[in-house]
C-alpha cells in the first residue's frame, strides 16, 4: 500500500514543471499596463528585464565580495566576467527600446505619473554594493541615503573596498601585477574584470543617456521630476574604480610613453 506521503511527493514531482519551476504565472501577470498605449508593452517589458538583471547583479555581488574576502580569486574572476556580460547585455536593451519612436512615448509618457527608473532600488543598491559612495561624493550619498534609508549601511564590504583590501593583502602594487602579469595572473584578472565592469557601466549610462536625448530631448524634465542637464548627464562621471583608469597613464609613462601631467 502506497503512503499518503509517497502519493504527495509523486504529485509534487508531477506538478513541477516549466511553467511551475519559473512561477511563469505570478512573473508575466506582472505585466500590467497603464494607458492603452501598444507600445507601453515594450516600455514595461524592457524595464521588467532590466531589473531581472540587477536582481542577479546583486545576488552575484553578495558571492564576489565573499569569494574576494577568502582569497577565492578563481570563481570571483569568473563571475565578475559575468557580471560585465550581463552589463553589455543590458545596453543592448536601449536599442530595442528605441524601436519604440519619440512620437510614440510623447503619446502615453504623460501619464505615467511620476514613475522613473531614478526610483529602481535595485540599480541603486548595484551602485552601493560596487562601491559608488566611495568616488561619486557626499551629495550622492545623501541623496542615496535619503531615497533608501539604511541601504549603505547594508553593504560595508564593496566590492571596491575588499578589491584594494586583497591587493593589500599581497603586498603589492598594480603597477607590480601588470608587470608580472603571468605569474601574478589571478590579481592581473582581478584588475582586469574590475575596469571591464566599470566600463560596461559607464558605456551603459552614455547609451541611456544618448536614448533618452533621442525620445524625450535633452532640455525636457523626466518624469522623475529632475532635467536631463540637471541630474542623468551628470551621472557620466560616476565611476566605482577611477584608480584602475588613472593607472593606464602609469603603465604608458613606465614603458616609456609621454603622458601629460595630471590635474
Amino acid at each position: 500500500m502506497r503512503s499518503s506521503g509517497e502519493g504527495e511527493r509523486r504529485m509534487d514531482a508531477q506538478g513541477f514543471d516549466y511553467s511551475h519551476h519559473l512561477q511563469l504565472d505570478t512573473l508575466l501577470s506582472s505585466l500590467r499596463q497603464v494607458t492603452d498605449h501598444p507600445e507601453e508593452h515594450l516600455f514595461i517589458t524592457v524595464h521588467h528585464v532590466l531589473e531581472l538583471w540587477f536582481k542577479h547583479i546583486i545576488f552575484d555581488l553578495g558571492r564576489i565580495v565573499a569569494m574576494i574576502d577568502a582569497d577565492n580569486l578563481a570563481q570571483a574572476n569568473w563571475l565578475m566576467r559575468r557580471i560585465a556580460e550581463i552589463l553589455k547585455l543590458a545596453e543592448a536593451h536601449w536599442t530595442v527600446l528605441e524601436t519604440m519612436t519619440a512620437a510614440d512615448f510623447a503619446e502615453f509618457r504623460g501619464q505615467l505619473t511620476g514613475a522613473s527608473g531614478m526610483q529602481s532600488r535595485q540599480f541603486r543598491q548595484v551602485e552601493v554594493m560596487m562601491g559608488l559612495c566611495e568616488t561619486a561624493g557626499p551629495e550622492y550619498c545623501a541623496r542615496t541615503e535619503r531615497m533608501w534609508p539604511g541601504l549603505i549601511a547594508e553593504h560595508p564590504r564593496t566590492l571596491r573596498r575588499v578589491f584594494f583590501d586583497c591587493f593589500e593583502r599581497q603586498g603589492v602594487s598594480l603597477l607590480d601585477v601588470y608587470r608580472d602579469r603571468w605569474t601574478r595572473h589571478a590579481l592581473f584578472q582581478l584588475a582586469e574584470n574590475a575596469f571591464e565592469i566599470d566600463r560596461r557601466f559607464q558605456s551603459w549610462r552614455h547609451n541611456h543617456i544618448l536614448m533618452v536625448r533621442r525620445q524625450i530631448g535633452i532640455r525636457a524634465k523626466g518624469t522623475g521630476g529632475t532635467f536631463f542637464r540637471d541630474y542623468l548627464a551628470s551621472t557620466t562621471a560616476y565611476v566605482f574604480f577611477p584608480e584602475l583608469f588613472e593607472f593606464r597613464n602609469e603603465l604608458t609613462e613606465d614603458a616609456g610613453g609621454e603622458v601629460m601631467p595630471g590635474p
